[in-house]
This record gives C-alpha cells, sequence and structure tokens, in this order.
C-alpha cells in the first residue's frame, strides 16, 4: 500500500470517504492535554503493536506535533500493507485550521 500527505482540512473528506481511523502518534500527556475528535491514541513507540489493534483494511490519518513522527510511522505501516494519510503540519496546524489561522 502508500502512505499520503494531507492539509488539515482535507481530514474530514478523508474520515467521511476512505471510513479512516484517526490516530494521535504523541505520548499519553500530550493526548489527554488535547487531541483531534475521536481521535485514537497509539504512541510512536507502540507502532510494533498497532498491527495487532487495527484491522489492515481500515486506512489511517496519523499526527503527530509538527508531522515528522507521524511520517516516520506512515512510512513504516505503509511497507506493512496499510493505507495511511499522514497530517502536514501535525496537532499545531489542526489547531490553527480549526481556528481559523
Amino acid at each position: 500500500m502508500a502512505f499520503y500527505t494531507i492539509h488539515p482540512r482535507e481530514i474530514e473528506a478523508v474520515l467521511m470517504e476512505k471510513r479512516a481511523v484517526v490516530v494521535d502518534v504523541r505520548e499519553n500527556e500530550e493526548y489527554r492535554a488535547y487531541h483531534y475528535r475521536n481521535a485514537r491514541n497509539y504512541p510512536y513507540e507502540e507502532t510494533e503493536s498497532w498491527t495487532r489493534r487495527i484491522p489492515k483494511n481500515r486506512v489511517l490519518i496519523l499526527y503527530c506535533d509538527y508531522g515528522s513522527t507521524s511520517l516516520l510511522a506512515a512510512r513504516r505501516l505503509a511497507r506493512e500493507g496499510m493505507t495511511v494519510y499522514t497530517v502536514i503540519g501535525g496537532i499545531h496546524a489542526i489547531r490553527q485550521y480549526e481556528n481559523g489561522i
């Protein structure tokens, strides 16, 4: 499969069209402080166990703080056969988009 990059404004469209699952790859503390609505928290360090928890037929949308860690995770998961999107700019870009900045 492959991985793709998307902008925060595209998250909802991918969610609807692909029935995707949003995954926050940041640490638990960061996730608890703020996360995209309905996002699941699977820290990057736990990517080995993701394939046991997420069905391979589900599309994933990953984000981290600024986009670099989720990009690494997306590459890895795509090599394992998953279809993955990663949000450019991470949660910081998502929050700016949500606030109309």
